[in-house]
This record gives structure tokens, sequence and C-alpha cells, in this order.
């Protein structure tokens, strides 16, 4: 059986805003490290607090749905330059 401090502690990560890179791991299927170097790269939308890297639960939330749509939508077919032919 939980403690009452375990349950509070538990009802306040579930009120807190900002996570940390181990939390968005959970959540995306991805190691912690991959986190960070999406951060780094500008990939996943981040927040630097001097040294530390935290991440909007909600912000997150919404780049995995916007990821999602946009591997839906069908990419233009290119084809190569037309050549005209000299006769």
């Amino acid at each position: 059986m939980r403690t009452a401090e375990e349950l509070r502690n538990d009802a306040l990560q579930a009120l807190r805003e900002t996570i940390t890179a181990e939390e968005v791991a959970e959540i995306i299927g991805v190691s912690e490290w991959t986190v960070y170097d999406l951060a780094r790269r500008r990939v996943i939308p981040h927040i630097r607090v001097g040294r530390r890297v935290l991440f909007r639960r909600s912000t997150i939330l919404t780049w995995l749905e916007q990821q999602e749509a946009a591997s839906l939508k069908p990419e233009p077919v290119q084809f190569g330059k037309i050549r005209k032919l000299h006769a």
C-alpha cells in the first residue's frame, strides 16, 4: 500500500508543467540522451534554465501531434528538369 507522502508526491508531479529529459524520453519512447540531442539540435521544443534543460508537458504533447500529422501528409512528387531536344 502506498504511503500518504507517495500519494502527495504523485499529485504534485501531475500538476507540475515542466518535465525533465528523462520524463520526455518515457513519453516519446527514446533514450534520455536522444532527447538531449534533439534539444541541442533544436528539433524538440525546450526551455533552458541555467544548465538545466526542461520541457513543458503540453508543448511536448502538441509537438508529438504535429510530428504525427506531418508524417501523414504525402510528399509532392518531384521530377527532373524537362530538357528541350534540338532536332
